[in-house]
């Protein structure tokens, strides 16, 4: 398991920190022997980016409905363990702190993320079935790799991974996305070979059970810009609530877009998180080099709201 939440981490632009901490967390944490992905990505979804820290202290404020996702917002620790207890008195309290740039510099780049998918994949035990080059006007991919694997979750599963430098500009799902990104390839310097789409199937009937898209930008010199997509069948993304002490970060804030998607920002130390949820379907963003203004420009004409529904 140690090495699956190690391979989850890898795109999401944790600190090293971080890992160690959910991972102490993730042996620690009495749950039934079978750790299934979907656990395993909703422990990496929460702690992301951030280092998870135990508390133990009381008192409430604000609340945001983002999406189907509940946000809490606290200017006190003693207010968000306070929240936590009523919500969860089961559980231990906790929250979570963002990590430095310098901690972050290590991190797996969009590039690497797709050349490690590619070449090892994500699931544990794939077995590759076929791999082809292509040509991505007639196939809608110039590469792609095809693996089986039995997985502890989902049973067994055909996964397909798919990559083109033209998903920089637009990504396309057959019956599920359609995403128009030229105006993003304009604004910043595609990754060189940063751009990816895994697709899984249930072995038996074909039926799509999840869907994971992430693609690299480079908005200047020395900085990075990961966008990606998520959609699973069995995990809503919202179904946990955040709470979020406001002085752990710089500035964050629920950000309404012009089409009225509700986008949580977080800024640190020169980074910037996004992140829209829609029950099964998330859409979340790490930067550095932008400002905050500039990001939200960005979410402005992403079309959030055409993704998410």
């Amino acid at each position: 398991m140690r090495e699956e939440i190690r391979r989850a981490f890898s795109p999401l632009h944790a600190s090293q920190s971080t890992l160690e901490e959910v991972l102490k967390m993730a042996e620690t944490k009495k749950e039934p022997q079978n750790i299934t992905p979907k656990k395993i990505v909703r422990t990496v979804l929460i702690a992301a980016v951030l280092t998870a820290a135990l508390l133990t202290l009381t008192a409430f404020t604000v609340d945001y409905v983002l999406n189907h996702r509940e946000i809490f917002f606290f200017d006190s620790l003693e207010a968000l363990t306070q929240q936590q207890s009523e919500d969860h008195p089961d559980a231990a309290a906790s929250y979570a702190v963002p990590g430095t740039a310098e901690e972050s510099k290590d991190v797996e780049t969009p590039s690497e993320y797709v050349s490690r998918a590619m070449e090892q994949g994500l699931l544990e035990n794939e077995t590759l079935l076929s791999q082809k080059e292509g040509d991505y006007s007639r196939d809608g991919w110039e590469r792609q790799v095809i693996r089986s694997s039995e997985d502890s979750f989902y049973g067994n599963v055909v996964t397909e991974y798919r990559t083109a430098g033209d998903y920089a500009q637009k990504m396309v799902v057959e019956d599920l996305l359609d995403w128009d990104l030229t105006f993003l390839a304009e604004k910043m310097t595609p990754m060189d070979g940063g751009q990816i789409a895994v697709l899984c199937r249930s072995e038996k009937d074909g039926q799509l059970l999840w869907v994971k898209t992430h693609l690299g930008y480079i908005p200047r010199e020395g900085s990075r810009f990961s966008l990606s997509y998520e959609y699973n069948t069995f995990f809503d993304s919202g179904e946990d609530p955040e709470y979020i002490l406001n002085s752990s970060y710089d500035r964050s804030e629920v950000f309404v877009t012009q089409d009225n998607v509700e986008v949580l920002i977080q800024e640190y130390d020169g980074q910037i998180w996004c992140s829209a949820v829609n029950r099964y379907k998330t859409v979340s963003i790490y930067a550095t080099g932008c400002t905050f203004e500039e990001m939200k420009d960005i979410l402005n004409q992403l079309d959030l709201r055409t993704v998410l529904i």
